[in-house]
């Protein structure tokens, strides 16, 4: 029997993901659909070092932005206050570009204060790389980073 949820319009998919019904089997559909609607939200590979992108326009934030959430208990990720998502979401994206769960647990909690605290939830985002891998890079050298 083929996939019920690959026949629905985006309204019905927009609804089934905002109320959380979804199977475990749907999510990898969900990535690949949502890449395809819009590209720049293919999730990043670990050790992948690109933009990083939030989508203020997909409800369901497990597919709001293009960090998969590798580490932690949530894979939801979310940004504009100091939450769980938001901290989910910094250390996933930290874990992404460094390849290190140590230096993503202990810096997740900066990064989401230095970057994520402060965006607007209701708008897109772009995060540019080359500010992450300079954050990173000061972290590393155990410098304070000024914003």
């Amino acid at each position: 029997m083929p996939n019920y949820f690959q026949s629905c319009s985006d309204r019905i998919r927009e609804f089934f993901v905002s109320d959380d019904m979804l199977s475990s089997q749907d999510i990898p559909f969900l990535e690949r659909y949502y890449a395809r609607r819009l590209s720049v939200l293919r999730k990043l590979k670990i050790g992948e070092r690109k933009d990083v992108y939030l989508c203020a326009g997909i409800r369901d934030h497990r597919f709001n932005s293009n960090i998969k959430a590798y580490l932690g208990v949530l894979d939801e990720m979310s940004w504009g206050f100091p939450g769980r998502g938001a901290y989910n979401l910094a250390l996933n994206l930290l874990y992404t570009y460094t390849v290190n769960k140590e230096f993503a647990e202990t810096h997740a909690n900066e990064f989401r204060k230095d970057f994520l605290e402060e965006i607007d939830k209701k708008k897109n985002c772009l995060i540019e790389s080359y500010l992450i891998l300079d954050w990173i890079k000061e972290k590393q050298k155990g410098v304070t980073y000024v914003q």
